[in-house]
């Protein structure tokens, strides 16, 4: 077997070249339909509150966010595995933060099917080592180019286009592009400056997956996750705490003693729940 610092290196190697990488049985079979069974009661449920944003399943993806926040027994332990971590910290070299975990589903809408290609980054950046966002997709069904697997433009992480909003993406994302078809319970990595797409299910087969998205530690994540409260607080190891920001939150100016900290980053040793009683719910 491989060992992990191998292993990183690999995956590091291969994402600084071609802007992705898959690697296999990071999930076993029974705990990815484990995951598959309360993800469709989740959707269930979500879709029912009358407050849930349905942001495109009419044009072929049900996107559930903040999935550690909506089931934190369920979810939390994919934020942080160890090969993930391994590899985050050969690429940021710095704190790094969570910006969202969430559920992905591709569904057959047949002519409906209507997806941007994009990057993840705010920054297209040419320079690996300049890197701002990593994602990682959990594939909990086999994804084939039939039942929507993400299109992949291989080394368009070295472009520095923001393909979404470029003038020529008609013509651009005519170029070539690879289907990242993989073997369930694999685990899909990419830069977030790489160009991708969610596939176009043609053949209604289910294909459930999930995306941790990072970022360095001094960009604002889409969710904040310190408001978390109490309850999920105690949840969280130290590694997760840090995911959550709760290490990177800014400092706050003292009027009465005129003063702040200096600095914004600190140890998760230093974090207790007294955090928590100055925010209002």
């Amino acid at each position: 077997m491989i060992n992990k610092k191998v292993l990183t290196k690999k995956i590091v190697k291969n994402l600084f070249e071609d802007g992705y990488c898959v690697i296999k049985n990071i999930l076993p079979k029974k705990e990815c339909d484990y995951i598959i069974q309360n993800l469709e009661k989740l959707k269930n449920k979500t879709f029912s509150n009358r407050y849930f944003i349905d942001e495109r399943s009419d044009s072929g993806q049900v996107t559930i966010r903040d999935l550690p926040l909506r089931d934190p027994k369920t979810y939390l332990k994919l934020i942080n595995k160890n090969i993930v971590m391994s590899v985050l910290d050969e690429i940021f070299k710095e704190t790094f933060i969570l910006d969202n975990c969430q559920a992905s589903k591709s569904v057959n809408v047949k002519e409906n099917y209507k997806s941007l290609v994009h990057i993840d980054s705010h920054l297209a950046n040419k320079s690996n080592s300049q890197t701002s966002d990593v994602v990682v997709c959990y594939c909990l069904n086999k994804f084939s180019k039939e039942n929507g697997a993400t299109k992949i433009w291989p080394k368009s992480h070295l472009s520095g286009i923001r393909i979404q909003n470029d003038k020529n993406y008609k013509k651009k994302i005519k170029k070539k592009y690879k289907y990242v078809e993989a073997e369930k319970g694999s685990l899909i990595f990419f830069l977030g400056q790489t160009w991708h797409q969610i596939g176009n299910n043609t053949n209604s087969e289910k294909r459930w997956g999930i995306l941790c998205h990072y970022k360095r530690w001094w960009i604002k994540p889409s969710t904040d996750w310190t408001k978390c409260g109490p309850k999920i607080f105690k949840l969280l190891n130290s590694k997760q705490k840090e995911l959550f920001g709760f290490t990177s939150i800014s400092p706050k100016f003292n009027l009465k003693k005129q003063m702040r900290t200096l600095k914004t980053l600190r140890k998760p040793s230093q974090l207790n729940l007294n955090y928590f009683k100055t925010i209002q719910y």
